[in-house]
């Protein structure tokens, strides 16, 4: 939100701040800074013209030849190729030599040029050309009031325009009114005057019928109004905030939106069929809103409707039927409160944002609808003029203020502090929030009872008085409490929380954690299968469905740091998967029983597998690179004697855990290790190749175990043996592997040295491989002889036998 600090100044007259310490202020007050604009005045040779004459251009359709009295004299030639134009008109010219530094772009300076084969001396200025808004709809014209010839810095005030960041629990800040509050004693706010309006009832004007969602409504009817361009004061408060100027009617409601914060809309009063308003929530239609976007309304959504049909959607936007335009001579300004969760859930269905709705659905001051809407008559009755015809409402605000209790020895148990009970009293008196009691209050008072304002809606109990008394004291006041010690976790072998545990192994496998957000796209989440858990009430489109792995996630990680030039990456994240449950495998009748959530731990690498050098090859990380990382980890987790990594296919394979249950052996998959293939490529915008692996937390704490123990080498001679197995192709390797190893006791280590490949042509078969293997064995009670050795030998080659159809190779 963009606040003018010229616009405070309006508020509190004797404001005149430091930028630096008011920007600090702010920020400590829970109101960020996002962005500080000091707005420059234009050049001296940037000075007020009057247009003598415009004739078209001879060479050019599109270009008009402006005769301009610039106060020397002499008229002044300047081609012109704004639409807006006209004889007569007071307009900025730079002159001759005049540097213009424009709203967007780099300073440039003024030059005489021929344009089509016309001279031209100067140039007529935009707002934008002078860098004092944004809008480039036509030159900048000026008031009535200025002289030929002089300086137009002589007319502007230099203004600082802040970005603030309000948190949605603060929508009392989203108004200059608002900040302007944050900054002063709420005695010092000034208001601006206007005249009482008295609204009556029953009139036939307004009609509510929605009351829930519109507590209340007024309407007034404003007859004889000139709609024209706003004066240039207005017009220049909107251009500081980024606004464009419309019209002296639509001016002035986002003149008093962000003014006070209170939405309001004008009707063309002539178009309103039966010239009433009816607020009802079952108008089953289509409106053409002011964006040029057909909307659905259905019932449930609050639309403001005429006697006919609706003519806007319910504090989100005016129809554009019933805008007011160039032609309106009578309109109807609504001033109304609507229920925020309405609003929210209007605006949420239609996929429809707006300044109104933006306000509405988080909560605006009841107390200032009516005050809002005197001020906007006042200021349309003085610009565009016109008559009060009649002035309606309809419902009511509550009278009565939330009083809330705050006990002040509670405050500083909780801030840690020793601030006074009239101390907080003060505090909380400079927004408004007042102590009930009368006099003064006692230091040792058990509990202060304080009226809370009508604009602060997100003060509701007695943990909120104390945030504000933390906030207002200045968190950099809060000194620290001598109570609380802080202790240091000291390195342990025993993991008391296992996913932590497996963040430090992966910060030291030289990964980096990444953090994403557990909802994705639909698209996305289909990639992967299963059935997908959906949002209910998604924020947005990007956000759609929990993710059913975290592949996802990581490879959209990938994809931004690989588009900003950060090829070389080796991410990992520890986080839930989300899946539904089929019908055979839900136990209880629960709500949560049809799904399943999943700890996860993925990790991902791409890019160089070395920081470029000049002494090294640049080499591409491959699948073998994540592979290494994998067995890394199992090894740190003394899994890795328990684990096997088996084929699934070309770009995959499976890790599967051998453990025991009930004294039975198991075996549980754990996660696969893969390239992510080219249909995942492109799906994700990656440009180079990504390999990923995704492991099952649950299944490594369950196989994991943290005792290491010390095994002392033997002290009589270890035996080695080499085989040579003739094994069918579709037996993973690694079964051949595990069998040998299990065969014996005596087998500490098996190896595979050597794999040869062959196919056997014409015999219709999947054909076999050679594969030798290196066996170690051990024996601590004592030297091993040959008729053992041969025992051991002979299992490891009967099991291979029998089970995997393995034959010894005959040399």
């Amino acid at each position: 939100m963009k606040i003018s600090v010229n616009w405070l100044k309006e508020f509190i007259p004797a404001f005149s701040p430091d930028i630096p310490e008011l920007v600090d202020r702010l920020t400590f007050l829970g109101l960020e800074v996002e962005d500080v604009v000091e707005q420059k005045l234009p050049d001296l040779k940037v000075v007020v013209g009057r247009i003598a004459e415009v004739r078209p251009h001879p060479n050019a359709d599109r270009l008009r030849i402006c005769m301009v009295d610039t106060g020397e004299g002499e008229l002044r030639q300047i081609v012109c190729g704004a639409p807006n134009v006209e004889s007569g008109m007071l307009v900025p010219v730079a002159g001759i030599g005049a540097v213009l530094r424009p709203a967007s772009g780099e300073s440039f300076t003024i030059k005489p040029a021929k344009i089509r084969g016309e001279h031209s001396s100067g140039m007529i200025c935009a707002a934008d050309e002078l860098g004092l808004s944004d809008d480039h709809d036509g030159v900048m014209v000026l008031d009535e009031g200025c002289v030929v010839g002089e300086p137009l810095a002589s007319y502007l005030d230099v203004d600082t325009v802040l970005d603030i960041a309000v948190t949605p629990n603060r929508p009392d800040a989203l108004s200059h009114l608002g900040v302007a509050r944050e900054l002063a004693d709420c005695s010092e706010i000034v208001y601006p005057e206007a005249p009482v309006v008295e609204f009556s009832r029953g009139g036939g004007l307004v009609e509510v019928q929605d009351t829930e969602a519109c507590p209340y409504y007024s309407g007034t009817v404003i007859k004889g109004v000139t709609v024209g361009p706003s004066p240039r004061w207005l017009a220049r408060k909107l251009e500081q905030i980024g606004l464009r100027p419309r019209n002296n009617i639509v001016d002035v409601t986002n003149y008093i939106l962000h003014s006070f914060g209170q939405p309001l809309h004008a009707f063309d009063y002539n178009r309103l069929g039966g010239n009433r308003i009816v607020v009802r929530n079952s108008a089953d239609s289509r409106i053409m809103a002011l964006n040029q976007a057909e909307y659905t309304l259905r019932t449930g959504m609050t639309a403001i409707c005429d006697a006919k049909e609706p003519v806007a959607i319910a504090g989100v936007m005016g129809g554009l039927h019933s805008a007011v335009t160039d032609q309106t001579t009578d309109i109807l300004l609504e001033a109304a409160y609507f229920s925020p969760a309405s609003i929210r859930k209007t605006a949420k269905q239609l996929q429809l944002s707006s300044d109104s709705s933006y306000r509405y659905e988080r909560g605006i001051d009841p107390r200032n609808v009516k005050r809002a809407a005197e001020y906007a008559i006042a200021l349309i009755l003085d610009i565009a003029g016109g008559k009060i015809e009649t002035a309606e409402e309809s419902g009511s605000m509550p009278d009565s203020l939330k009083i809330v209790s705050l006990r002040p020895e509670r405050v500083n148990a909780i801030l840690g502090s020793t601030i006074s009970a009239s101390e907080m009293v003060n505090l909380l008196g400079k927004i408004c929030i007042k102590a009930v009691s009368q006099g003064a209050v006692s230091q040792d008072a058990d509990s202060i009872s304080f009226s809370v304002p009508s604009f602060r809606v997100d003060i509701e109990s007695e943990i909120d008085l104390i945030e504000e008394v933390a906030r207002l004291y200045g968190y950099n006041n809060l000194e620290p409490s001598t109570a609380m010690v802080s202790s240091y976790p000291v390195s342990r072998k025993v993991p008391e929380y296992f996913p932590d545990y497996l963040r430090n192994i992966m910060i030291g496998l030289n990964f980096r954690e990444a953090l994403t957000n557990p909802l994705i796209r639909k698209e996305e989440a289909e990639r992967f299968g299963g059935v997908h858990v959906r949002a209910l009430n998604p924020i947005s489109e990007e956000l759609e469905v929990l993710r059913p792995s975290l592949a996802a996630s990581l490879l959209k990680v990938v994809a931004h740091n690989i588009r900003h030039g950060n090829r070389d990456l080796r991410l990992f994240e520890v986080a839930h998967g989300f899946s539904m449950l089929p019908e055979s495998e839900r136990t209880g009748q629960g709500p949560l029983s049809a799904y399943r959530e999943t700890e996860l731990l993925a990790f991902v690498i791409t890019g160089q597998r070395a920081p470029r050098s000049w002494n090294q090859r640049d080499e591409a990380v491959d699948f073998f690179d994540l592979k290494g990382a994998v067995e890394m980890l199992l090894e740190k987790l003394n899994l890795l004697d328990k684990s096997a990594l088996n084929i699934y296919n070309e770009t995959t394979i499976g890790i599967e855990f051998s453990s025991a249950e009930n004294g039975k052996p198991i075996v549980l998959k754990a996660g696969t290790v893969q390239q992510i293939g080219k249909d995942m490529v492109e799906a994700f915008a990656l440009d180079q190749d990504v390999f990923l692996a995704e492991i099952d937390v649950a299944v490594l704490e369950r196989c994991f175990e943290s005792g290491v123990v010390y095994e002392p080498p033997s002290k009589f001679p270890v035996v080695e043996r080499d085989l040579s197995f003739v094994l069918p192709r579709h037996i993973p390797v690694q079964r051949l592997v595990d069998l040998a190893r299990k065969s014996d006791s005596l087998v500490r280590s098996v190896r595979v040295f050597d794999v040869f490949e062959r196919s056997d042509a014409g015999t219709g078969d999947s054909g076999t491989r050679s594969v030798a293997i290196s066996l170690e064995l051990a024996d601590r009670s004592g030297t091993m002889n040959e008729e053992l050795i041969s025992a051991v030998v002979s299992k490891v080659s009967d099991n291979a036998r029998s089970e995997l159809g393995a034959e010894i190779r005959q040399v």
